[in-house]
């Protein structure tokens, strides 16, 4: 009888410090982090944009999405984005190898930024750069990168931009040089 309650005891002594190890094991493991976690993700992704009066405003198509709500950003794979100025003067293409969007307002673009005039007859028909940023409100667009620029009869490069798209103005920050064909 002794035999059977020290081996019992000896059981129970090690169940208990079995279960103590692994509740210090649990105290040690990091803490899952469900804010790094999207909200949704949607692949092959197309989004028009309209305004009050049903005016079409925008429009965004990616390879992948992926959506915070709780941080209100938005992240894009090759994301391809149709800007309509307010003033309905000229479409503008905008593409990327990466973007996020924030605030559902503010775009940061990297890697590979291409702008293209959809309408042929805009004096400023391509321009490229590295990073670009673009308030979908305001339509103006910022970068401190590098710029190159073509247009019907120039080409250009530069390091910074402003640009207006509802005022069609622009301006390159420095280190401006162009280069213009006489017709």
């Amino acid at each position: 009888m002794k035999r059977e309650l020290l081996a019992g005891l000896l059981m129970l002594a090690m169940a208990g410090g079995l279960y103590w190890r692994s509740v210090q094991l649990e105290d040690n493991a990091p803490a899952y982090d469900s804010a790094s976690d999207p909200d949704f993700v949607a692949r092959a992704l197309k989004i028009r944009s309209f305004d009050e009066r049903g005016r079409l405003t925008g429009e965004i198509a990616a390879d992948s999405m992926q959506h915070f709500e709780e941080q209100q950003l938005t992240e894009f794979e090759r994301p391809v984005t149709l800007i309509h100025p307010e003033n309905g003067d000229g479409a503008w293409k905008v593409e990327a190898s990466a973007g996020v969007l924030t605030e559902n307002r503010y775009l940061e673009l990297t890697e590979q930024v291409l702008v293209t005039a959809i309408e042929p007859d805009e004096p400023l028909s391509r321009l490229s750069t590295t990073a670009l940023s673009v308030d979908l409100q305001t339509m103006v667009m910022t970068s401190d990168a590098i710029i190159e620029a073509e247009g019907n009869t120039f080409t250009l490069s530069a390091e910074g931009l402003w640009a207006d798209l509802n005022s069609n103005q622009m301006k390159l920050q420095r280190k401006v040089n162009a280069t213009y064909e006489v017709q």
